[in-house]
């Protein structure tokens, strides 16, 4: 019979070739709360069997609690966002401008969406971190509650069910903590702007002749805007212009380095007399010629859209802000009582309140803006200038700074209740149930917004027979209407701005309720060890809702309109796994397993599917291990994708069948579907067709069904004995996805609904043909099942611990990502395929390597992260333009920590120590949310405990 200490060692060992690339974690990143004589099966994410002295063949990425804040990092997404396996979802420098998903935290791995990354807590599922959405926000996980992070980079929906196509996210928290831990950090940029604060306090203790222990933490975390002007190289930008040298064989297109304001707009307002000079306005209020500066931009096309940057134009870069504010609380509290020595109950709570910000320009008016001659405002210059030249009135284009920017107020508030009860049925069985109800609100403000029918009113100003100046219109003067003047900055009333002015704002919520039960245990015993299984069955109910104010419903504000939403869904789900030693201490089989997994889902609104997993382990010799795993994952439709509502737009179509277009189909299949669709030979829509846009509308697809994954992993973990602490991984992955969900637009519609093989297709239920003339007279541009996804490449890793016994303790790490293909077709037709491998979005390498040094109670250790060069369009040609290689890109940071005692420790560094900015391209300058935006930070921590 094994001994307790080489059971306890077959244990480790195995812990540490489940941990295919495990960052910064040790052998024992779950063995090290074990004492030596403390032998239990272990859960390993990736599967509900626990386990002794076995292993998953899913290879699983391990990130402690610990080493993640020495690396000064305070929030989750900010570490996933450096995994080579993962690139940046939606994140505070990426959703400035996406109004309800400002400061957003959301990872997304191997790039294929965030929807298609299932992100866990212990475990177990988390209500979503946006409305009608299914991804959950990082946000509201508190880095200091953090025990460690275990990263699935593989199709894990037969185990865990929908939404785990690319992989999954288990963070692991804290649950035994006795003592006050107070822990706070400050990271300030060399420059201003982004500086970031966090202060936690944890408390926990055991109660009750120890039957009960509670761990509680409060977080506050603040990171700072980062606007344009802030940083050199945003405050400079790289744009493109069209290349004033047009000769045969010069490029399209060519970079321009620095500022170029835009020559017809302003913030005072710009206008032009009869004779086609521009004219503007000073501070003043009185009239001035237009300053190009140094002159209008040279070259073709829309060069003359933007002059010098001395000019009188209007420059993006004074409003951009390419990291929204974020400022975060969040509350944790878990429990565990032992009802006896073989039962406990558990809860979690958690409670999260965030506010964030996003802005853009203030309210515009590009055309339209009439002004007549008698507007009483007008300085007598203008007035006289409009005679001279002969025009009644003319056209006032002017960005409408009265009124600020406009600014996306974003208040989330995230709960989450959980209890449960898990124990022992017998010695070899154990049993775990939930049930849990999360509950996201939304509160979204509009500011710097304008009502459309008072700024009309209050601009067409005039003069009262008193000699004072009132609206024009009586009813609205009776109404209030106060005169606007818009000549000039600051000329308008604090009155007339308070009247044309307002906000409007939109609440929304989102409820995930939830119950799941395992049973798992070893169900009988063969030559080579347990065959072990888990029995799984799971409820939820996800629903959504959005209410906003009636002024965007009816579209009489600037900019925006939104309508309610409602919707819900809910699925029920039975799982198995099975783990079969198939042979043990042989000739070339050290040990050799089989994995199964099978799940059966139900949903309301997608009806049944399935999911499954085959998955091999093999060590040949103790050394080497071979694994591999084949499965299907699916994902099933949001309830955003489900039941957003209809949203009316306008599009200029293009009818495919058509007499002219008919015969420019790709094959014959266009002009037999046309005449089967009853559109003859010759056929021709209305002049009506041809003169206006068609009216239709963005909206949901009840009809969607789940997206498909076809995916597997092959791979390799060598620990050589020879050389004690060193460990080498290399996994080869793929993903096939299948009915992938995408959001077609009318026109594409309509072109591949005559050129499908027949008219039994996603495509031709997307729009309406008047049944006498044939025209279409209504679309609806919504998701369809039409996209394919075909993502391949291998992972690498190696790590090497090397202890001294004069000089501390050294280790070398490293994690590379190499991307084979990346393929996806958003129709199914060939001639739609896109090959993104090589792209910026998409590189051929990413890597991170870390080099750390420990002696005593100082650790000090220097990391890279790595970006391999690439270019902006696979498609490129030397006459498109002659910006599309992107240089390779490295950051590196210098971190350390210096422990004084039990109860104090420090931590400190400098990230992007060299002060690396974006690749000076138009593609990457502004970071694109893939290069650091911040520059060069110092941070500085400290954690004692009582």
């Amino acid at each position: 019979m094994m001994s307790i200490s080489s059971l306890t060692k077959s244990v480790r060992v195995a812990l540490l070739a489940t941990t295919s690339a495990a960052l910064i974690a040790s052998t024992g990143v779950y063995a090290a709360d074990q004492e030596e004589n403390d032998i239990e099966r272990i859960a390993v994410t990736g599967s509900k069997i626990k386990r002794i002295g076995e292993l998953s063949a899913t290879p699983i990425t391990v990130i402690s609690g610990a080493d993640m804040m020495n690396m000064g990092i305070t929030n989750v997404a900010d570490l996933m966002n450096q995994l080579p396996s993962a690139t940046v979802g939606i994140s505070p420098e990426t959703s400035n401008n996406t109004i309800f998903a400002n400061g957003l935290n959301q990872t997304d791995l191997r790039g294929l969406g965030s929807n298609r990354t299932l992100v866990l807590v212990n475990g177990r599922r988390f209500v979503a971190g946006s409305n009608g959405d299914s991804a959950v926000d990082l946000n509201t996980i508190p880095t200091s509650m953090v025990s460690r992070i275990e990263v699935i980079t593989g199709g894990a929906s037969a185990v865990y069910g929908s939404d785990a196509i690319a992989g999954v996210v288990n963070i692991i928290t804290r649950k035994d903590f006795e003592g006050v831990e107070f822990d706070a950090s400050y990271t300030q940029p060399q420059q201003s702007g982004g500086e970031e604060s966090q202060f936690s306090i944890t408390a926990g203790g055991n109660y009750l002749d120890d039957k009960l222990s509670t761990i509680f933490n409060f977080t506050y975390a603040e990171q700072e805007e980062v606007r344009s002007t802030e940083r050199d190289f945003l405050n400079s930008p790289v744009n493109t212009i069209y290349n004033p040298d047009e000769s045969d064989g010069a490029p399209a297109k060519i970079a321009y380095y620095g500022r170029k304001p835009l020559s017809w707009i302003n913030e005072a307002g710009v206008f032009e007399d009869g004779n086609g000079d521009r004219y503007t306005f000073a501070d003043d209020g009185s009239m001035k010629r237009f300053d190009d500066g140094e002159g209008l931009v040279e070259g073709p096309g829309s060069n003359a859209n933007y002059c010098g940057p001395s000019c009188d134009g209007y420059d993006p870069v004074d409003y951009g802000l390419v990291r929204t504010p974020l400022e975060r609380m969040v509350f944790t509290l878990n429990t565990d009582y032992e009802i006896n020595d073989e039962h406990k109950i558990f809860t979690e709570f958690t409670y999260v309140d965030y506010q964030s910000n996003g802005e853009s320009s203030p309210v515009f008016h590009s055309w339209g803006n009439w002004i007549e001659a008698d507007n009483a405002f007008l300085p007598d210059d203008t007035r006289q200038l409009m005679a001279d030249t002969g025009i009644d009135y003319f056209d006032l284009v002017r960005m409408d700074t009265e009124f600020g920017n406009r600014t996306y107020n974003q208040d989330r508030e995230t709960m989450r209740i959980l209890i449960g009860v898990e124990g022992m049925i017998n010695d070899d069985w154990d049993y775990s149930f939930h049930a849990q109800r999360g509950q996201l609100d939304e509160n979204t403000v509009w500011e710097g917004e304008i009502w459309y029918d008072r700024y009309e009113q209050a601009k067409d100003a005039v003069f009262a027979e008193d000699g004072s100046i009132v609206c024009r219109d009586v009813d609205a003067q009776a109404a209030g209407c106060v005169p606007l003047n818009l000549f000039g900055e600051n000329q308008a009333s604090q009155a007339a701005i308070d009247w044309v002015g307002t906000s409007a704002g939109q609440t929304a919520k989102t409820i995930q309720t939830s119950a799941g039960l395992v049973v798992n245990g070893a169900l009988f015993d063969v030559p080579a060890g347990f065959v072990s299984a888990a029995f799984s069955a799971d409820y939820r109910k996800e629903e959504s809702e959005t209410n906003p104010d009636q002024a965007l419903i009816d579209g009489t504000i600037f900019g925006n309109t939104a309508s309610p939403m409602k919707g819900e869904f809910d699925v029920t789900e039975f799982a198995a796994e099975f783990s079969i030693p198939l042979l043990s201490d042989i000739f070339l089989a050290h040990d050799m397993s089989v994995d199964l997994a099978y799940r059966w889902m139900d949903y309301s609104t997608a009806g049944s599917d399935d999911a499954w997993k085959v998955g091999l382990n093999w060590a040949p010799i103790e050394d080497l291990r071979l694994r591999a795993t084949r499965s299907k994952s699916v994902r099933a439709p949001n309830i955003g994708e489900l039941f957003s509502p209809e949203g009316q737009t306008f599009e200029s179509l293009t009818d495919v069948c058509d007499a002219i277009n008919v015969e420019l189909g790709a094959d014959s299949n266009r002009k037999t579907n046309c005449q089967a669709a009853g559109l003859s030979a010759g056929w021709n829509p209305t002049e009506n067709f041809y003169r206006g846009n068609t009216p239709g509308f963005n909206a949901g697809n009840t009809e969607l069904k789940p997206e498909t994954s076809n995916d597997y992993t092959i791979g390799a973990v060598y620990t050589p004995n020879y050389v004690e602490g060193l460990s080498l991984t290399v996994d080869y992955w793929s993903f096939e996805i299948e009915d992938a969900i995408n959001y077609i637009d009318a026109n594409t519609a309509i072109k591949y609904c005559y050129d499908s093989a027949s008219l039994d297709n996603v495509y031709c239920s997307r729009f309406t043909r008047d049944a006498t003339t044939g025209d279409i007279i209504s679309f609806v541009q919504s998701p369809v099942n039409s996209a394919t996804f075909d993502v391949k490449g291998v992972d690498i890793e190696a790590q090497y611990d090397y202890p001294t016994d004069n000089f501390g303790d050294f280790n070398i790490h490293l994690i590379a990502t190499y991307l084979e293909k990346w393929e996806t077709n958003p129709t199914g037709f060939a001639e739609d395929l896109q090959v993104d491998v090589g792209e910026y979005t998409d590189p051929r390498w990413k890597a991170m390597f870390s080099l750390a040094w420990k002696y005593d109670a100082l650790s000090l250790e220097a990391r890279s992260n790595y970006r391999h060069s690439a270019v902006g369009d696979n498609d490129w040609k030397p006459e498109n333009n002659n910006y599309n290689d992107i240089p390779s890109y490295t950051v590196w940071d210098f971190t350390g920590s210096y422990t004084f005692s039990e109860s104090l420790s420090l931590r400190f560094g400098v990230k992007n120590a060299f002060d690396i900015e974006p690749p000076r391209n138009p593609y990457v300058y502004d970071g694109a949310g893939y290069y650091d935006t911040s520059g060069r930070s110092f941070f500085l921590g400290a954690n004692y405990v009582l």
